[in-house]
């Protein structure tokens, strides 16, 4: 996950805010405390909308106190007392990041694979533990990866295929250890949210996959683009399966039996996912096409 899964503060109540940065900070204590403090550097807000929601799925309560930042000891945030969801997040962030280093170092770019090699050894001990700790979130990510390698190799490959690895291990991570009919909505969820975020990915670094000769699922047809008015028909095309898969994503999340947070999570899948997409997409559109999503008359 990659930064795109994110809440939209000028649409949400404070209350809602102070909630979601409590849990985005709690997350981080989370990564310091089972790792240290080098893994907080790899949180970032997508794996906080994934505490969000299994917090939110949750039976048990989620009680908060306010507790000074150690980073700065004049701020304070409310912290959740909730650790089990925090911690399962934790190791999901740590194996995520330790298997996206090892593709960087196969298939990476120059830059990427000297960054790669250089943070292996400090990943790979975190990996070691949070491996230990949360096999099956191993299981997942790892099958995961491999298939996605098998899939971008292959020729043709089409948008429905591409994005199908990975978008069925984060719903796989997001429904693990629930049952029923609450499992199935946060796999359906969980699906269509990394559905989401692998094209939008694609569609923001289309060029530069280009000039690197890496895999991308748009790459044949955007070569084919010789003027602007096919660029915008481009963002057209992606903007359409977007806005499609978020209204299954929004679906999965009306369907889920909420405990809780659901302002939060419907201002991160409508509006956050709309801000995500446009700030990616206006790249490809004319001045006149951009989008203002957030406009004050």
């Amino acid at each position: 996950m990659l930064g795109y899964v994110k809440a939209f503060k000028p649409e949400m109540k404070m209350k809602d805010y102070e909630l979601y940065r409590g849990i985005y900070c709690s997350l981080c204590r989370a990564l310091g405390r089972n790792y240290s403090p080098i893994a907080q550097l790899f949180l970032s807000y997508d794996f906080a909308f994934a505490a969000v929601l299994r917090l939110a799925a949750a039976e048990n309560g989620c009680s908060f106190v306010k507790k000074s930042c150690p980073y700065n000891p004049a701020k304070k945030c409310m912290i959740c007392q909730s650790r089990g969801e925090l911690d399962f997040c934790s190791h999901a962030v740590i194996i995520t990041v330790f298997y996206k280093i090892l593709d960087n170092m196969h298939d990476g770019g120059v830059k990427s694979k000297i960054i790669a090699y250089l943070l292996y050894p400090i990943v790979f001990l975190m990996y070691k533990k949070a491996k230990h700790l949360a096999p099956d979130i191993d299981k997942i990510i790892g099958e995961s990866m491999k298939n996605q390698s098998v899939t971008e190799k292959k020729n043709g490959v089409g948008i429905d295929e591409a994005t199908h690895p990975s978008a069925d291990a984060l719903g796989k991570i997001f429904s693990l250890g629930f049952d029923g009919e609450r499992k199935n909505a946060l796999y359906s969820l969980g699906y269509m949210v990394g559905r989401y975020v692998y094209i939008l990915d694609a569609a923001d670094d289309l060029e530069d996959d280009l000039k690197n000769g890496s895999f991308n699922p748009f790459a044949q047809e955007y070569r084919e683009i010789k003027n602007e008015s096919i660029k915008e028909e481009f963002a057209q095309r992606v903007t359409g399966m977007l806005n499609l898969t978020q209204s299954n994503a929004l679906d999965a999340l009306d369907v889920l039996e909420k405990k809780r947070f659901e302002d939060i999570l419907e201002n991160t899948v409508l509006e956050g996912l709309d801000f995500s997409r446009e700030r990616v997409l206006k790249k490809y559109r004319t001045e006149t096409e951009e989008k203002n999503i957030y406009t004050v008359e």
